[in-house]
């Protein structure tokens, strides 16, 4: 015979009504008393019936996480993230990599229709709920990093200017006048921003904004080494770089090893988020570290909290800052000087 809430309140020492609370709703039960009860339904092997439960309580406890891809380093950590927060507080996740094509976001889109899940975290850029059903369904969203809807939508995110502002701030202080920037894909809004950054924190310094040096690096490592292929090969090549990402960075500074420039000697750069492309290169990478681990805790607190009902904060801004490496040097007149 299968174990019921009964046999688990009785090896607990609790009522059947605080077991069934400290299953179904632990953050009501006190920490020692949910720990009785789980380990208690532990020794016995009861399970909770979560088909009779969601059908009972009209609620799945699982969220969709979307991501636009799965071979981009900036997202495993954020969604291992999201998933530990997310199992912590009660909930299963489904990830979705929409490849940012309409087929994949149609076939997610169906779990959001059928109500087969709470609510929903995105962080693909472009893959506004309105893609799937039409307008914006009652269902609770949360984004993290590029904002696709504007208020009221809570978002989690960082000031992606700054992110540029940081890298652009530690280039000059080296020295450094002329410096590019491979830029991320142009579909993506931290991609603009953070091109748009590059260019006030260019301006603020008072140093020459030269279309030429600003390359679309595609978002990708193919896009970064012929982004920087092309910085190369102007008249006057750049002395520093500044990447959208850390594996463009990589791809573009493998592109000057196999020229044979110096790193960071003849070409200083500088990557952004903080992945661990950055860590495993020779010179080890410069770059403006994105907390990606926080912001999936704070993303699923705003989900869940919206699941129940609560009031959260609508716009939550990390701060960013810079990790300083091997990857960038004082310009050699600056050395001289």
């Amino acid at each position: 015979m299968r174990p019921t809430l009964s046999d688990v309140a009785k090896l607990a020492g609790v009522s059947v009504a605080t077991v069934s609370r400290a299953l179904s709703n632990p953050d009501l039960v006190a920490d020692g008393t949910r720990r009785a009860v789980r380990d208690a339904a532990a020794s016995c092997g009861y399970k909770i019936n979560l088909v009779a439960r969601s059908l009972r309580i009209q609620r799945t406890d699982t969220l969709l996480v979307l991501a636009p891809c799965i071979d981009n380093s900036f997202y495993p950590g954020l969604v291992r993230s999201i998933e530990e927060s997310a199992l912590t507080m009660g909930y299963a996740i489904i990830v979705g990599f929409t490849r940012k094509t309409d087929k994949y976001r149609e076939a997610y889109g169906e779990l959001l229709s059928a109500g087969r899940v709470d609510g929903m975290v995105v962080m693909d850029g472009g893959s506004g709920v309105d893609r799937f059903t039409g307008p914006r369904p009652d269902l609770p969203v949360v984004q993290v990093f590029d904002q696709i809807y504007d208020s009221p939508v809570p978002v989690v995110r960082v000031d992606e200017q700054q992110v540029a502002d940081l890298a652009v701030q530690q280039l000059a202080s080296m020295g450094h006048r002329r410096i590019a920037h491979i830029a991320g894909a142009a579909d993506s809004p931290s991609a603009r921003q953070r091109r748009d950054g590059y260019a006030s924190a260019m301006a603020r310094l008072g140093l020459p904004v030269d279309d030429h040096l600003v390359r679309n690096g595609q978002g990708h490592r193919e896009g970064a080494a012929d982004a920087m292929k092309e910085l190369l090969d102007l008249p006057q090549a750049p002395t520093a770089v500044f990447c959208a990402s850390d594996s463009m960075a990589c791809a573009a500074m493998d592109v000057c090893r196999d020229r044979g420039i110096h790193l960071p000697g003849d070409i200083s750069f500088v990557g952004a988020d903080g992945t661990s492309d950055g860590q495993y290169v020779y010179p080890s990478l410069t770059t403006v570290n994105v907390p990606r681990v926080e912001a999936g805790i704070r993303a699923v607190e705003k989900l869940v909290g919206l699941i129940r009902g609560q009031a959260v904060a609508s716009d939550t801004v990390l701060p960013v800052e810079l990790k300083l490496r091997g990857s960038c040097a004082p310009t050699r007149t600056a050395v001289a000087a």
